[in-house]
């Protein structure tokens, strides 16, 4: 459904605590959306609070479609 169109990744918490901790995730599963922003780190994600795969997938599509509708806003602009 949002494949080739998103990326994504998981850690197991046990082996890499210290980023589970930074990352600010307290519970399993959790699922976030970092919005990629040309760089390789970006501190500013969305927590999607659901476990249904359809809702995580609609969730992402909605939030693409916001950046998309952004970014030709601001190429506009330009």
């Amino acid at each position: 459904m949002i494949k080739g169109k998103v990326k994504a990744g998981k850690v197991d918490c046990q082996a890499y605590a210290q980023i589970c901790q930074e990352a600010g995730i307290r519970a399993y599963p959790t699922v976030k959306f970092y919005q990629y922003d040309g760089t390789k780190r970006n501190i500013w994600e969305e927590q999607i609070n659901t476990r249904d795969a359809k809702t995580i997938a609609a969730s992402i599509y909605r939030k693409l479609e916001i950046l998309q509708s952004q970014g030709k806003r601001n190429k506009d602009e330009l």
